[in-house]
Protein backbone atom coordinates (compact mmCIF):
# COMPACT_ATOMS: atom_id res chain seq x y z
CA UNK A 1 0.00 0.00 0.00
CA UNK A 2 1.63 3.57 -0.92
CA UNK A 3 1.47 6.03 1.42
CA UNK A 4 1.83 9.44 0.00
CA UNK A 5 3.11 11.33 3.55
CA UNK A 6 6.30 12.78 3.84
CA UNK A 7 8.98 11.50 6.16
CA UNK A 8 8.93 14.08 9.25
CA UNK A 9 12.34 15.77 9.60
CA UNK A 10 13.10 15.72 13.38
CA UNK A 11 13.84 19.42 15.09
CA UNK A 12 16.32 20.45 17.64
CA UNK A 13 17.49 23.93 18.97
CA UNK A 14 21.18 24.29 18.62
CA UNK A 15 21.66 26.09 22.32
CA UNK A 16 20.00 22.04 23.90
CA UNK A 17 22.94 20.47 21.46
CA UNK A 18 25.64 22.86 23.23
CA UNK A 19 23.95 22.36 26.60
CA UNK A 20 24.11 18.63 26.38
CA UNK A 21 27.55 18.72 24.89
CA UNK A 22 28.38 20.61 28.42
CA UNK A 23 26.35 18.77 30.90
CA UNK A 24 23.44 16.51 30.23
CA UNK A 25 21.97 17.73 33.30
CA UNK A 26 21.48 21.15 32.11
CA UNK A 27 19.15 19.56 29.24
CA UNK A 28 17.90 17.54 32.33
CA UNK A 29 16.31 20.55 33.78
CA UNK A 30 14.37 21.94 30.99
CA UNK A 31 13.43 18.79 30.33
CA UNK A 32 12.58 15.52 32.26
CA UNK A 33 13.34 17.97 35.61
CA UNK A 34 10.60 20.53 34.88
CA UNK A 35 8.34 18.40 35.00
CA UNK A 36 8.68 16.78 38.21
CA UNK A 37 9.47 19.51 40.17
CA UNK A 38 6.84 20.27 42.99
CA UNK A 39 6.36 23.97 41.83
CA UNK A 40 6.36 23.33 37.99
CA UNK A 41 3.07 24.73 37.69
CA UNK A 42 3.19 27.46 39.73
CA UNK A 43 6.58 28.40 38.74
CA UNK A 44 8.14 28.58 35.26
CA UNK A 45 10.93 25.81 36.98
CA UNK A 46 13.68 25.62 37.38
CA UNK A 47 15.63 28.96 36.87
CA UNK A 48 19.61 30.20 36.79
CA UNK A 49 20.54 33.64 37.40
CA UNK A 50 21.83 33.65 33.93
CA UNK A 51 19.04 33.05 31.97
CA UNK A 52 16.44 35.59 34.56
CA UNK A 53 18.78 37.98 33.43
CA UNK A 54 18.52 37.36 29.61
CA UNK A 55 14.50 37.02 30.17
CA UNK A 56 14.58 40.57 31.82
CA UNK A 57 16.18 42.00 28.95
CA UNK A 58 14.60 40.52 26.50
CA UNK A 59 11.21 41.00 28.17
CA UNK A 60 12.05 44.40 27.89
CA UNK A 61 13.06 44.85 24.38
CA UNK A 62 10.21 42.68 23.62
CA UNK A 63 7.81 45.70 25.77
CA UNK A 64 10.35 48.67 23.96
CA UNK A 65 9.51 47.48 20.40
CA UNK A 66 5.36 46.95 21.00
CA UNK A 67 5.49 50.22 22.36
CA UNK A 68 7.36 51.58 19.29
CA UNK A 69 5.13 49.89 16.88
CA UNK A 70 2.42 52.07 18.85
CA UNK A 71 3.56 55.05 18.75
CA UNK A 72 5.31 55.02 22.12
CA UNK A 73 8.47 56.52 23.46
CA UNK A 74 10.34 54.11 25.51
CA UNK A 75 12.49 54.39 28.36
CA UNK A 76 14.32 51.18 28.91
CA UNK A 77 15.07 51.98 32.66
CA UNK A 78 11.26 52.60 33.04
CA UNK A 79 10.40 49.23 31.37
CA UNK A 80 13.34 47.08 32.85
CA UNK A 81 11.68 48.13 36.47
CA UNK A 82 8.19 47.40 35.28
CA UNK A 83 9.37 43.87 34.18
CA UNK A 84 10.96 42.99 37.33
CA UNK A 85 8.20 44.41 39.06
CA UNK A 86 5.77 42.56 37.97
CA UNK A 87 7.94 39.00 38.48
CA UNK A 88 8.64 40.04 41.98
CA UNK A 89 4.92 40.35 42.52
CA UNK A 90 3.94 36.76 40.82
CA UNK A 91 7.30 35.12 43.26
CA UNK A 92 5.91 36.71 46.26
CA UNK A 93 9.05 38.87 46.72
CA UNK A 94 7.87 42.33 46.06
CA UNK A 95 9.09 42.81 49.59
CA UNK A 96 12.38 42.48 48.54
CA UNK A 97 12.40 45.74 45.74
CA UNK A 98 14.03 47.89 48.08
CA UNK A 99 16.80 45.51 49.30
CA UNK A 100 17.79 45.32 45.36
CA UNK A 101 17.19 48.96 44.23
CA UNK A 102 19.89 49.92 47.41
CA UNK A 103 22.13 46.29 45.75
CA UNK A 104 21.94 47.67 42.74
CA UNK A 105 23.11 51.18 43.59
CA UNK A 106 26.21 50.05 45.08
CA UNK A 107 26.80 47.15 42.10
CA UNK A 108 26.60 50.32 39.61
CA UNK A 109 29.23 52.47 41.87
CA UNK A 110 31.50 49.78 42.51
CA UNK A 111 31.39 48.49 38.58
CA UNK A 112 32.12 52.27 37.28
CA UNK A 113 35.31 52.33 39.21
CA UNK A 114 36.26 49.23 37.78
CA UNK A 115 35.45 50.89 34.25
CA UNK A 116 37.45 52.67 31.79
CA UNK A 117 36.72 55.98 33.60
CA UNK A 118 37.23 54.55 36.79
CA UNK A 119 40.16 54.52 39.60
CA UNK A 120 40.97 51.11 39.86
CA UNK A 121 43.76 49.13 37.58
CA UNK A 122 45.58 46.21 37.63
CA UNK A 123 49.90 46.65 39.02
CA UNK A 124 50.29 47.60 35.22
CA UNK A 125 47.50 50.27 34.55
CA UNK A 126 44.97 48.01 32.66
CA UNK A 127 41.58 47.35 33.04
CA UNK A 128 40.61 44.06 34.82
CA UNK A 129 38.65 41.85 32.36
CA UNK A 130 36.18 40.31 34.81
CA UNK A 131 36.17 42.84 37.88
CA UNK A 132 33.98 40.52 40.51
CA UNK A 133 36.59 37.67 40.51
CA UNK A 134 39.32 40.12 41.12
CA UNK A 135 40.44 40.54 45.30
CA UNK A 136 40.01 44.37 44.83
CA UNK A 137 36.41 43.71 44.31
CA UNK A 138 35.56 41.28 46.88
CA UNK A 139 37.12 43.20 49.46
CA UNK A 140 35.45 46.66 48.54
CA UNK A 141 32.30 44.49 48.03
CA UNK A 142 32.68 43.06 51.96
CA UNK A 143 33.51 46.66 52.91
CA UNK A 144 30.47 48.14 51.28
CA UNK A 145 28.17 45.90 52.68
CA UNK A 146 27.04 44.39 49.22
CA UNK A 147 28.15 41.11 49.34
CA UNK A 148 25.60 41.05 52.45
CA UNK A 149 23.12 42.55 50.68
CA UNK A 150 23.67 39.40 47.49
CA UNK A 151 23.65 36.78 50.22
CA UNK A 152 20.62 38.09 52.02
CA UNK A 153 18.72 38.51 48.80
CA UNK A 154 19.93 35.57 47.09
CA UNK A 155 18.69 33.60 50.30
CA UNK A 156 15.07 33.93 49.09
CA UNK A 157 15.68 32.92 45.15
CA UNK A 158 14.38 29.67 45.42
CA UNK A 159 11.09 31.07 45.43
CA UNK A 160 11.82 32.09 41.95
CA UNK A 161 12.15 28.41 41.01
CA UNK A 162 16.57 28.73 41.53
CA UNK A 163 18.15 26.80 43.31
CA UNK A 164 19.08 27.52 46.85
CA UNK A 165 22.75 28.99 47.09
CA UNK A 166 25.89 26.96 48.44
CA UNK A 167 27.15 28.56 51.98
CA UNK A 168 30.71 29.56 50.56
CA UNK A 169 32.99 32.31 52.38
CA UNK A 170 32.10 35.91 51.41
CA UNK A 171 35.26 35.90 49.74
CA UNK A 172 34.71 32.77 47.33
CA UNK A 173 30.82 33.94 46.45
CA UNK A 174 31.88 36.10 43.88
CA UNK A 175 33.47 32.93 41.54
CA UNK A 176 30.11 31.36 42.01
CA UNK A 177 26.90 31.23 39.92
CA UNK A 178 25.02 34.67 39.37
CA UNK A 179 21.89 34.59 41.85
CA UNK A 180 18.54 36.56 41.91
CA UNK A 181 20.43 39.64 43.23
CA UNK A 182 23.05 39.91 40.26
CA UNK A 183 20.74 39.14 37.69
CA UNK A 184 18.89 42.22 39.04
CA UNK A 185 21.87 44.43 39.39
CA UNK A 186 23.53 43.96 35.75
CA UNK A 187 19.76 43.98 33.68
CA UNK A 188 20.09 47.57 35.26
CA UNK A 189 23.26 48.14 34.48
CA UNK A 190 22.93 46.87 31.13
CA UNK A 191 20.31 49.04 30.58
CA UNK A 192 22.88 51.92 30.99
CA UNK A 193 25.47 50.52 28.78
CA UNK A 194 23.06 49.99 25.83
CA UNK A 195 21.21 51.76 23.51
CA UNK A 196 18.71 49.88 20.64
CA UNK A 197 17.89 51.71 17.45
CA UNK A 198 13.88 49.78 17.44
CA UNK A 199 12.83 50.62 14.42
CA UNK A 200 15.40 48.53 12.93
CA UNK A 201 14.43 45.71 14.68
CA UNK A 202 12.10 42.67 13.09
CA UNK A 203 12.24 40.57 15.69
CA UNK A 204 13.42 39.78 19.54
CA UNK A 205 14.42 36.47 20.36
CA UNK A 206 12.80 34.71 17.38
CA UNK A 207 14.02 31.25 15.92
CA UNK A 208 15.96 30.86 12.08
CA UNK A 209 16.30 27.54 11.03
CA UNK A 210 19.27 25.52 9.00
CA UNK A 211 17.32 22.80 7.32
CA UNK A 212 19.17 19.61 6.05
CA UNK A 213 17.64 16.61 4.29
CA UNK A 214 17.71 14.53 7.70
CA UNK A 215 17.49 17.06 10.54
CA UNK A 216 16.35 20.90 11.51
CA UNK A 217 18.50 22.91 13.69
CA UNK A 218 16.93 25.90 15.31
CA UNK A 219 18.96 28.77 16.76
CA UNK A 220 17.76 32.13 18.11
CA UNK A 221 19.60 35.01 17.58
CA UNK A 222 18.88 38.03 20.26
CA UNK A 223 17.77 40.79 17.70
CA UNK A 224 16.70 39.94 13.72
CA UNK A 225 17.25 43.80 12.56
CA UNK A 226 16.61 45.35 8.33
CA UNK A 227 19.08 47.86 7.81
CA UNK A 228 18.13 49.15 4.26
CA UNK A 229 18.87 46.10 2.12
CA UNK A 230 20.56 43.98 4.53
CA UNK A 231 19.45 41.00 7.19
CA UNK A 232 20.98 41.17 10.06
CA UNK A 233 21.17 39.40 12.95
CA UNK A 234 22.41 40.47 16.57
CA UNK A 235 24.48 38.04 19.45
CA UNK A 236 24.24 39.46 23.13
CA UNK A 237 27.28 38.22 25.18
CA UNK A 238 26.31 38.45 28.81
CA UNK A 239 29.53 37.47 30.50
CA UNK A 240 31.97 39.63 32.41
CA UNK A 241 34.88 39.30 29.83
CA UNK A 242 35.07 41.47 26.53
CA UNK A 243 35.05 38.58 23.42
CA UNK A 244 37.64 38.07 21.44
CA UNK A 245 37.32 37.74 17.09
CA UNK A 246 38.92 34.37 17.20
CA UNK A 247 36.84 33.23 20.02
CA UNK A 248 33.47 34.44 18.19
CA UNK A 249 34.42 32.88 14.96
CA UNK A 250 34.80 29.29 16.56
CA UNK A 251 31.58 29.89 18.58
CA UNK A 252 28.98 27.19 17.29
CA UNK A 253 26.35 29.67 17.74
CA UNK A 254 27.77 32.53 15.62
CA UNK A 255 28.25 29.38 13.21
CA UNK A 256 24.71 28.52 13.27
CA UNK A 257 23.40 31.88 12.46
CA UNK A 258 25.92 31.99 9.19
CA UNK A 259 23.25 29.53 7.49
CA UNK A 260 20.25 30.05 9.50
CA UNK A 261 17.11 31.31 7.42
CA UNK A 262 14.15 32.77 9.04
CA UNK A 263 11.37 30.69 8.64
CA UNK A 264 10.16 30.42 4.80
CA UNK A 265 12.12 33.11 3.61
CA UNK A 266 15.03 32.55 0.74
CA UNK A 267 17.23 35.57 2.13
CA UNK A 268 20.67 35.23 3.64
CA UNK A 269 21.85 37.01 6.28
CA UNK A 270 24.30 39.81 5.31
CA UNK A 271 25.98 40.54 8.84
CA UNK A 272 26.24 38.91 12.46
CA UNK A 273 26.57 41.65 14.78
CA UNK A 274 27.71 40.42 18.34
CA UNK A 275 26.84 43.00 21.59
CA UNK A 276 28.82 42.79 24.80
CA UNK A 277 25.85 43.96 26.98
CA UNK A 278 27.89 44.46 30.18
CA UNK A 279 30.45 47.47 28.18
CA UNK A 280 28.00 48.05 24.77
CA UNK A 281 30.56 47.38 22.45
CA UNK A 282 29.43 45.83 19.60
CA UNK A 283 31.67 43.67 16.39
CA UNK A 284 30.41 43.17 12.84
CA UNK A 285 30.83 39.74 11.41
CA UNK A 286 30.34 38.57 7.65
CA UNK A 287 28.70 35.46 7.68
CA UNK A 288 30.97 31.97 6.27
CA UNK A 289 28.46 29.97 4.97
CA UNK A 290 28.20 26.67 6.25
CA UNK A 291 30.59 27.38 8.85
CA UNK A 292 31.03 24.32 10.96
CA UNK A 293 27.92 22.36 9.65
CA UNK A 294 29.66 19.71 9.22
CA UNK A 295 30.32 19.51 12.67
CA UNK A 296 26.76 20.81 13.68
CA UNK A 297 24.99 18.38 12.30
CA UNK A 298 26.17 14.87 13.71
CA UNK A 299 26.43 16.15 16.61
CA UNK A 300 22.65 17.78 16.67
CA UNK A 301 21.33 14.51 15.52
CA UNK A 302 22.93 12.31 18.05
CA UNK A 303 21.85 14.18 21.02
CA UNK A 304 18.39 14.29 20.09
CA UNK A 305 18.54 10.67 19.72
CA UNK A 306 19.49 10.41 22.83
CA UNK A 307 17.47 12.89 24.35
CA UNK A 308 14.17 11.55 22.58
CA UNK A 309 15.44 7.68 24.33
CA UNK A 310 15.56 10.21 27.77
CA UNK A 311 19.10 8.71 27.51
CA UNK A 312 20.82 10.85 29.92
CA UNK A 313 24.06 8.48 31.87
CA UNK A 314 25.87 11.01 34.09
CA UNK A 315 25.94 14.58 35.19
CA UNK A 316 29.09 16.36 35.75
CA UNK A 317 28.62 17.31 39.26
CA UNK A 318 29.20 13.38 40.04
CA UNK A 319 32.47 14.59 40.18
CA UNK A 320 31.81 17.27 43.10
CA UNK A 321 30.67 20.98 43.41
CA UNK A 322 34.57 22.08 42.01
CA UNK A 323 34.35 20.18 38.86
CA UNK A 324 30.51 22.29 37.82
CA UNK A 325 32.85 25.40 37.69
CA UNK A 326 30.52 28.62 37.07
CA UNK A 327 27.92 26.67 35.74
CA UNK A 328 24.35 28.58 36.37
CA UNK A 329 22.60 24.67 37.09
CA UNK A 330 25.21 23.87 40.01
CA UNK A 331 22.82 25.13 42.80
CA UNK A 332 19.96 23.07 41.49
CA UNK A 333 22.29 20.37 41.08
CA UNK A 334 23.31 20.24 44.47
CA UNK A 335 19.91 21.21 46.81
CA UNK A 336 18.89 19.30 49.08
CA UNK A 337 19.39 15.58 48.50
CA UNK A 338 20.64 16.47 45.11
CA UNK A 339 20.33 16.00 41.28
CA UNK A 340 21.22 11.92 41.44
CA UNK A 341 18.35 10.94 43.57
CA UNK A 342 15.95 12.66 40.94
CA UNK A 343 17.94 11.64 37.56
CA UNK A 344 17.67 7.80 37.61
CA UNK A 345 13.73 8.81 37.45
CA UNK A 346 13.79 8.08 33.25
CA UNK A 347 15.66 4.64 33.77
CA UNK A 348 13.09 3.79 35.60
CA UNK A 349 10.10 5.38 33.20
CA UNK A 350 12.18 2.99 30.53
CA UNK A 351 11.93 -0.08 32.10
CA UNK A 352 8.38 0.38 33.02
CA UNK A 353 7.48 1.14 29.74
CA UNK A 354 9.47 -1.89 28.25
CA UNK A 355 7.24 -4.75 30.50
CA UNK A 356 4.06 -2.43 29.08
CA UNK A 357 5.72 -2.85 25.69
CA UNK A 358 6.00 -6.68 26.24
CA UNK A 359 2.66 -6.99 27.10
CA UNK A 360 0.96 -5.10 24.31
CA UNK A 361 3.09 -6.94 22.01
CA UNK A 362 1.37 -10.66 23.62
CA UNK A 363 -1.93 -8.95 23.30
CA UNK A 364 -1.37 -7.49 19.51
CA UNK A 365 -0.12 -11.23 18.17
CA UNK A 366 -2.42 -13.18 20.30
CA UNK A 367 -4.70 -14.30 17.47
CA UNK A 368 -1.81 -14.94 15.14
CA UNK A 369 -0.32 -18.52 14.14
CA UNK A 370 2.44 -19.89 15.66
CA UNK A 371 4.03 -19.56 12.16
CA UNK A 372 3.05 -16.00 11.99
CA UNK A 373 4.45 -14.99 14.98
CA UNK A 374 8.03 -16.70 14.10
CA UNK A 375 7.85 -14.41 10.97
CA UNK A 376 7.00 -11.64 13.22
CA UNK A 377 10.10 -12.73 15.34
CA UNK A 378 12.44 -12.88 12.17
CA UNK A 379 11.09 -8.98 11.45
CA UNK A 380 12.11 -8.06 15.25
CA UNK A 381 15.19 -9.38 15.09
CA UNK A 382 16.38 -7.06 12.51
CA UNK A 383 14.53 -3.92 13.45
CA UNK A 384 15.32 -4.23 17.15
CA UNK A 385 18.66 -3.74 16.89
CA UNK A 386 18.78 -0.85 14.51
CA UNK A 387 16.14 0.61 16.69
CA UNK A 388 18.73 0.38 19.75
CA UNK A 389 21.27 2.31 17.68
CA UNK A 390 18.36 5.13 16.65
CA UNK A 391 16.74 5.76 20.08
CA UNK A 392 14.19 8.64 20.14
CA UNK A 393 12.07 7.94 16.74
CA UNK A 394 9.19 9.85 16.37
CA UNK A 395 5.35 7.99 15.46
CA UNK A 396 5.84 9.68 12.17
CA UNK A 397 9.11 8.01 12.01
CA UNK A 398 8.38 4.76 12.58
CA UNK A 399 4.96 4.67 10.50
CA UNK A 400 7.54 5.46 7.37
CA UNK A 401 10.15 3.07 8.66
CA UNK A 402 6.76 0.27 8.27
CA UNK A 403 5.41 1.68 5.45
CA UNK A 404 8.99 1.00 3.98
CA UNK A 405 9.11 -2.67 4.93
CA UNK A 406 5.63 -3.34 3.27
Amino acid sequence: MEDNRERAVPQIDLETVLDWAYCEAKVWWQTVGRTIEEKAEALISPRTGSLLLKEAIQGALKLGLKSYEKGSKFDFNTVIGTVWKVRLKKWGLGHMREKMAAYSVLYEELMSRFGEAGDIRKMDGSVYENPTWSHRWRSLAISLGLTDLRLEIDAEQHRAGMGRPKEVSKMDLWTEPIGLADAFARSTWITSQNQFNFEDILGVGEKVFITLPHIKISVSPDLILRSGNDLIYEVHLYDMRNPRVPDLMSNYRIKALFSAFVEDSPEEVSTVIVRHMMTGRMMNLSPRKAAGLNEIAPMATAILRRINAKDFSGPRMVNGWDACGDCDFKPLCFEGEGLMQRYNLPLSGRITAADELIEKIHHQLASYSEADRKIGNAYARVILPWIAQNPGMTEEQIEWLLAGIG
